[in-house]
């Protein structure tokens, strides 16, 4: 079943019935000392001392080992999908996928978050459920929250760490390209601001290659263009300037990769009116609502913010949300 999937050095396979299981040797005998083989009996133990990230599902954070904490991801379906099929999912095993991948993407120095391990979980063949383990990044927050935390008025510190951020994810898309990294979903929730570092998440339906085409690597920063795009006309500050400057950090002193994003960007526009007119549909049926206190986007919309965030500290949320 998993023979075509590369095990990382450090990770060990574990089979018990109908749960598969990789884990990293650092963790295992005490993952498995504590039940995570039968999720549901697990997360009932835990229930007392978890706590909720929001994703396109809830999260759970559970105390862990030495004051860490491990974050438990489960697969599920986005889009017209979501509503039959849930979480489950048919054929090959995206979990294990995503982990051999996040370690080789590691191995390459590019930063992510700690994977710890990966569960595949038959319910009846040959659908599956699949979940992702990893370590809590504390006082991490996606690029969405930070952006909303500089304001629409910063300081001028504000906007010189603006400026700083942008450059280095600009610097940092441009380094898992040329390793030949391909992220199935490049967008502001899928990249992490924790103080001076910057980390990329979630590579389910990515891949490598040993080179990325132009058109891929046009496509990826596109993808990330419409998030931006999405939530600045929900208020988030970012201005045209700060995407030149995140575009002009990603093309180096490369003139054909310059020449390539002109050009693939003056042909966007008219493609870009139907991701409008999807936005404008879905703000007037209701769903495009924020709700993080004390920002501009939460005046106007409240309710999203939290339901977009994935990762975070929860001392961080609980303290906005009183302030």
């Amino acid at each position: 079943m998993f023979k075509h999937i590369q095990i990382p050095a450090s990770f060990s396979l574990i089979e018990k019935g109908r749960v598969s299981l990789l884990l990293k040797e650092e963790y295992k005998n005490l993952l498995l000392a504590q039940g995570i083989d039968d999720l549901k009996t697990f997360l009932k133990k835990s229930s007392q001392t978890a706590h909720y990230l929001k994703g396109r599902t809830l999260h759970p954070s559970i105390p862990f080992e030495e004051g860490k904490r491990m974050v438990l991801r489960q697969y599920s379906h986005g889009g017209l999908l979501r509503p039959i099929t849930g979480n489950l999912y048919l054929f090959g095993a995206r979990s294990f996928r995503e982990l051999a991948l996040t370690e080789e993407i590691r191995s390459c120095g590019i930063p992510t978050i700690p994977s710890i391990g990966a569960i595949h979980h038959w319910i009846f063949f040959p659908f599956y459920q699949a979940y992702f383990l990893s370590l809590e990044v504390p006082f991490a927050v996606d690029l969405i929250r930070y952006f909303d935390g500089i304001g629409i008025h910063p300081s001028l510190e504000n906007i010189s760490s603006k400026r700083k951020t942008i450059r280095s994810v600009g610097l940092l898309i441009r380094q898992f390209h040329q390793a030949g990294f391909f992220h199935g979903d490049l967008q502001l929730k899928n990249i992490l601001a924790a103080g001076d570092q910057l980390l990329l998440i979630d590579f389910d339906r990515s891949y490598r290659k040993p080179t990325l085409s132009a058109k891929e690597r046009m496509k990826n920063l596109l993808r990330l263009n419409r998030s931006v795009e999405k939530w600045r006309r929900l208020g988030l500050p970012i201005t045209r300037t700060d995407r030149w400057r995140f575009f002009l950090a990603y093309a180096g002193d490369d003139k054909k990769i310059r020449e390539t994003m002109v050009k693939t960007l003056g042909s966007y526009s008219l493609r870009f009116l139907f991701y409008r007119l999807g936005w404008t549909v879905e703000k007037i049926v209701g769903s495009s609502k924020l709700r993080t206190p004390n920002s501009e986007l939460s005046k106007k919309f409240p309710q999203r913010l939290d339901e977009e965030t994935n990762v975070g500290n929860e001392k961080v949320i609980r303290s906005r949300n009183k302030s």
